[in-house]
């Protein structure tokens, strides 16, 4: 990884120019996110709605369960890590290569990295994630100490176990990642959390507009039924954005990139200027 080949400058950022950097990205990188989104999501999509389907009762009218919107939200916490990984790849990809590849080259880049770390995405967050995402409760340390496990997964390659001291496991390397940190992590997340609220009612609301004027269909049971799901994943799409970018400038933290390319550029501009005698 070069830092000074990215196409994002290196530097800490406060939250707030995370989410405006995370609408930049998104708007420079639509056609290929869209395009890795919907690879990873589709799947999900058809399984929630297959899954969820005796919550509701059609007939003359639509009777949707209380329970709905809960398992929904469960379901959507689980699957997360594993819909949203082909769009974190790349990203991983596109924000520090000097020039963009091109679309088939990329994809099976993305195929080729995912299959390589397919036996942790699946044992951490089909096996392991579970266990914190139905108690509920235990988000507050899901999203706190281990919030960039799947970044650590996707695009540090650590082994599963650690070998050398070079090369730590990456559940070392997430406790060490997070370490410290994990109160400011956990308040970005809170203020994700409402920023998420706010942009989930934008979508549902936009959608419930569209659909009634290009349907003349006005009836909110039947717009949670098709679109309520819809809603979440579009707002899941742009916090993954968010989630990487917030990765890096954990990285960039702990890791001291920022001085790191300081040094880098004060040593070429002494070794460019002439000596002096």
């Amino acid at each position: 990884m070069q830092l000074n080949e990215t196409q994002i400058v290196i530097r800490e950022r406060p939250f707030i120019d995370i989410l405006d950097l995370s609408l930049r990205v998104a708007r420079a990188y639509a056609g290929p996110l869209c395009v890795a989104f919907f690879a990873g999501i589709v799947p999900f999509f058809v399984l929630n709605t297959w899954l969820l389907s005796e919550f509701i009762t059609t007939g003359l009218e639509i009777s949707i369960s209380p329970w709905y919107g809960f398992w929904l939200m469960i379901l959507v916490v689980w699957e997360i890590p594993l819909a949203t990984a082909p769009a974190t790849l790349f990203l991983g990809q596109a924000l520090f290569e000097s020039e963009q590849s091109p679309g088939m080259v990329a994809a099976r880049r993305v195929v080729g990295d995912l299959w390589r770390v397919l036996p942790q995405v699946l044992f951490y967050n089909v096996l392991v994630r579970p266990f914190l995402v139905l108690p509920v409760f235990t988000w507050i340390w899901l999203f706190s100490s281990r919030a960039y496990l799947n970044e650590v997964i996707l695009l540090e390659r650590n082994p599963f176990r650690q070998t050398s001291l070079e090369r730590p496991s990456t559940s070392r390397r997430a406790r060490a990642l997070h370490a410290s940190h994990s109160g400011d992590i956990l308040t970005r997340w809170i203020f994700s959390v409402l920023v998420g609220i706010l942009l989930y009612l934008v979508f549902i609301g936009s959608i419930w507009i569209v659909h009634g004027l290009l349907f003349d269909g006005w009836d909110f049971d039947a717009l949670i039924v098709h679109y309520a799901q819809l809603a979440l994943w579009m707002v899941v799409c742009f916090f993954t954005v968010v989630r990487f970018l917030s990765y890096l400038d954990l990285r960039i933290r702990r890791e001291g990139w920022e001085v790191e390319l300081l040094l880098r550029s004060e040593h070429a501009r002494l070794t460019k200027s002439p000596s002096t005698g």
